[in-house]
């Protein structure tokens, strides 16, 4: 009997490890883009849903992942920017949605407009017809919204909605960039002061310097991204600043990069008496110099570009010391205990959004051990009451509903339990009690559509019950796993494709749901009207899923969904190496 049973409990651990190998084989049904690399131009179109004045998008000069907007006259009037790859790790409904961010000059929001989205069609379509979701990007500034700012999100569409406004915050959520000086520090640049370097470690405006085995040999400050917008005789210049290890002053000075006039910029170069005023300084030192007392003149023959550069330098040194300041704040509060940023910030200190349809969902979700341990689950009123709550708040409110649409997109995606706490965590009881509790709570206790159709359940006295013939029963209670097949195969040569109306849960999102889901909906709950638990029985390919996924006393047997399911691996396996 124990050889059984530990044979069972292996079976069982392979099947459930199929399942997951077979979620995790889904293809993504975006192309992969990395920070870096080349991002194509936003569609004019697009852009002039923003600026209707905008006649061309041209890439802006040193920056790969900005462009210049111009009108017909050739003046520029903004810069766009698209949120993907930078907010390719926040997931909605079934992915991450991509947006169009215009700034004016001053890296003001003049508005966001959605590019492209995988989440279902009735989310996007909610999203880019709400004006007033759009509206409230205005009053951003590059780096986020106003101090004590919140996101509306879109009723109905909350998920997509908050995913696109998270990806605008990843997008514009850093400095300001340097338009003027983007080129990242190469390592050719600092071997002449460190001959022993390996590694760059970037910081946007400045680098680590690390040897070959980790050691840090020392950080290379860049003014550009500081300050570039002191002018010279033509231009701002930039330098880079050398801070040796274990020492808080300033090693040497270079100057990178010039828009001065060539000759000026070489008289700097060379006039050696001028660097020495700055080196030896600490950061705080040189941020608190006062040029005229300290008797900086410049260099003859190119006053206006050293003193340029001395200003640069101060005012870079003012703002490294303001962004360092910042960034060791920001360390302190993330090497907090969980206790105290829980304390000072609550769930919002860990990135999560917690709504009232959350915490109510969260309630309910708490009661299942009590009701089932008080044996109220058996108790007709109670369960009556639970079945209604079921229905209004993990149902019409917050629409926490498990579906094939949404697995698949959080097993290529990612899961968005910053945004959607509830729904993940509706999502964990789903997936982890069959498998290792030998219970499938949520489409006993937990599913609304599954809820509704036990409290129009016919009795067998009942007039309205009806058996459905045994021949057409074992055709229909194969259609579940068909359908999950044919998902599957589906989404292997279709990534894109749309699971959605597959299945009516859709409908609870009343605010945004087609037509088709809720004819889909009522459909399948009038066939439960009649035949006891119809849909759920012979329709549901998400239930037939974690029923797949549920340990009982055969699971040491092996089934023929078992063998499809290693089929169904094959195909995947066989993908992916295409690929």
């Amino acid at each position: 009997m124990r050889r059984y049973a530990t044979v069972a409990i292996l079976v069982h651990v392979v099947r459930v490890a199929i399942v997951v190998a077979l979620l995790a084989l889904l293809p993504s049904p975006r192309p992969a883009v990395h920070i870096g690399e080349t991002v194509q131009a936003p569609d004019l179109s697009v852009v002039r849903s923003v600026l209707s004045a905008a006649a061309s998008v041209k890439r802006s000069v040193g920056e790969g992942r900005l462009w210049d907007v111009f009108d017909a006259s050739g003046r520029r009037l903004a810069r766009a920017a698209r949120t993907l790859p930078d907010a390719e790790g926040v997931v909605g409904y079934r992915g991450p949605s991509e947006a169009l961010v215009v700034v004016d000059d001053d890296f003001h929001l003049i508005g966001v407009r959605l590019i492209a989205s995988e989440d279902t069609q009735e989310h996007v379509a909610a999203v880019r017809d709400d004006a007033s979701f759009f509206d409230q990007f205005r009053s951003w500034t590059w780096g986020g919204p106003p101090d004590g700012g919140s996101i509306d999100a879109v009723s109905g569409a909350t998920l997509t909605s908050l995913a696109l406004a998270e990806g605008v915050l990843k997008r514009i959520g850093g400095d300001v960039p340097s338009l003027v000086f983007p080129d990242p520090v190469r390592s050719e640049e600092v071997a002449g002061w460190f001959p022993d370097a390996a590694e760059l470690v970037d910081q946007g405006y400045a680098v680590i310097v690390l040897d070959s085995s980790g050691e840090v040999l020392g950080k290379v400050i860049r003014t550009g991204p500081l300050e570039d917008g002191v002018v010279g005789y033509q231009g701002p210049s930039e330098l880079l600043i050398n801070l040796k290890a274990g020492d808080a002053r300033i090693d040497d000075l270079k100057l990178r990069a010039s828009f001065d006039n060539q000759p000026y910029v070489r008289y700097c170069k060379t006039e050696y008496s001028f660097w020495p005023l700055f080196e030896g300084k600490t950061i705080s030192e040189l941020g608190a110099m006062d040029l005229q007392a300290a008797g900086v003149e410049g260099v003859s023959g190119a006053t206006m570009t050293s003193m340029a550069i001395a200003e640069t330098l101060v005012s870079a040194a003012q703002e490294y010391r303001q962004r360092e300041t910042d960034r060791r704040e920001t360390v302190r509060r993330n090497e907090r205990t969980f206790g105290q940023r829980f304390a000072e910030g609550g769930l919002r200190e860990f990135g999560i959004r917690l709504t009232a349809a959350d915490l109510a969902c969260g309630l309910v979700l708490l009661a299942i051990p009590v009701f089932r341990r008080q044996g109220w689950f058996r108790k007709r009123f109670a369960r009556a009451g639970w079945l209604l709550a079921v229905i209004v708040v993990i149902g019409f409110w917050s629409g926490n509903l498990i579906s094939m649409a949404l697995i698949a997109g959080w097993s290529t995606e990612g899961i968005a339990w910053r945004l959607a706490p509830a729904l993940a965590a509706v999502a964990a009881i789903a997936f982890l009690s069959p498998a290792t509790a030998k219970a499938n709570p949520y489409c006993s206790h937990v599913c609304p559509h599954g809820a509704i159709q036990q409290l129009i359940r016919p009795s067998r006295s009942s007039k309205r019950h009806r058996t459905i013939p045994r021949a057409m029963a074992r055709l229909l209670i194969g259609l579940p796993g068909s359908l999950l097949v044919l998902a599957y195969l589906m989404l292997q040569f279709n990534a894109s494709a749309d699971l959605a109306s597959w299945e009516p849960f859709h409908a609870y999102l009343f605010r945004i749901a087609p037509w088709s889901a809720i004819v889909l909906a009522l459909c399948t709950l009038v066939f439960a009207a009649f035949v006891p638990l119809g849909y759920c029985r012979y329709g549901c390919p998400t239930g037939r899923l974690l029923d797949h996924l549920r340990r009982s006393s055969a699971s040491g047997r092996l089934r023929w969904a078992d063998g499809v399911a290693l089929m169904l691996l094959a195909v995947a396996v066989a993908r992916r190496l295409w690929d």
